[in-house]
C-alpha cells in the first residue's frame, strides 16, 4: 500500500462569528469567550457516529489550517521572548501538514450538530475528525513542557498596566472581545514583536488586530492606548 500521498474528506465544518484570527485566543481555553456550531455533513450516517457522545463534557477536534498555503522550519511564539522554536515544538498553524487539534467544551449534540464552547476555530473551518476527551489517558500536568515551561514562568503575572485614553474607551464600548485582547496582550509585553503585530510608531508603537490599529505609550509599567483607527479613520 502507497502512504506517500493521502487524501482527507472533511466530515463537518465550523461555524461561528469568528471570521478573523484577532477574534479567536491563541488556544480554546483563552479569555476570548466564544461559542460555535459544527455541522457533519448530509448522508454519511454521522448520525449514528455521534451517539453516545453526549456524555462526555470536552471532545477534541481535528482540524485542517484552511487558511494557510505554506509552511516554516521554525516560528516565532506569540508570547514572551524565547526567540523562534522548531515548528515541530509549537502550536504554529504554518506546517507541512496544516492539521490541528483542539480540546473543547461539548454542550449539546442534536443530530449531525455539536454546539461547543469557547475554541480557536475561525468561520468555515474543515473538520476531520471528533474524538472524546478522556482525562485518565489524555492529561499529563506534571509533564516536562522544555521552552513553553520557561515562557509561561516568566510570564505568570501580567507585567504592564494597561489604560485606554476616553476616546478610546469610548471607541471600544461596544466591542469587548477587541478590548480584552488588547489588554491582555499589551499586560503581558507590549515590546515590537511580528507575532503579535506590534511596531515602532513615532514616539510609541502600533498595534495590529484585524482592521484595526491600536496606537499606545509605554511608560514605565504603564501602556496608555491614546488611539485607535479603522480603515474609516482614528477614534
Amino acid at each position: 500500500m502507497n502512504h506517500d500521498s493521502l487524501t482527507l474528506q472533511p466530515i463537518g465544518h465550523l461555524y461561528s462569528t469568528a471570521r478573523r484570527k484577532y477574534q479567536l485566543p491563541p488556544q480554546p481555553t483563552g479569555s476570548s469567550q466564544i461559542e460555535g456550531v459544527v455541522e457533519l455533513a448530509i448522508g454519511q450516517n454521522y448520525e449514528t457516529a455521534l451517539r453516545d457522545l453526549e456524555g462526555f463534557s470536552r471532545i477534541w477536534l481535528v482540524w485542517w489550517f484552511h487558511k494557510n498555503h505554506n509552511w516554516r522550519p521554525t516560528t516565532l511564539p506569540p508570547r514572551g521572548r524565547e526567540g523562534r522554536v522548531g515548528t515541530f515544538a509549537s502550536r504554529s498553524p504554518y506546517r507541512p501538514n496544516p492539521l490541528a487539534i483542539s480540546n473543547v467544551k461539548l454542550l449539546e449534540v442534536a443530530e449531525r450538530t455539536l454546539f461547543i464552547g469557547e475554541h480557536d476555530l475561525l468561520d468555515g473551518t474543515p473538520v476531520l475528525d471528533i474524538k472524546p476527551y478522556i482525562p485518565e489517558f489524555d492529561s499529563f500536568p506534571e509533564e516536562e513542557i522544555g521552552w513553553y515551561g520557561r515562557m509561561t514562568a516568566a510570564l505568570a503575572e501580567p507585567s504592564y498596566e494597561v489604560r485606554f485614553s476616553a476616546a478610546v474607551e469610548r471607541a471600544l464600548e461596544d466591542k469587548t472581545r477587541l478590548k480584552q485582547l488588547l489588554n491582555d496582550t499589551l499586560a503581558l509585553d507590549p515590546h515590537p514583536h511580528r507575532t503579535r503585530r506590534i511596531v515602532p510608531y513615532g514616539d510609541g508603537f502600533r498595534m495590529a488586530c484585524g482592521e484595526w490599529r491600536a496606537y499606545f505609550q509605554i511608560r514605565g509599567k504603564e501602556v496608555l492606548v491614546d488611539q485607535i483607527e479603522t480603515v474609516s479613520g482614528i477614534s
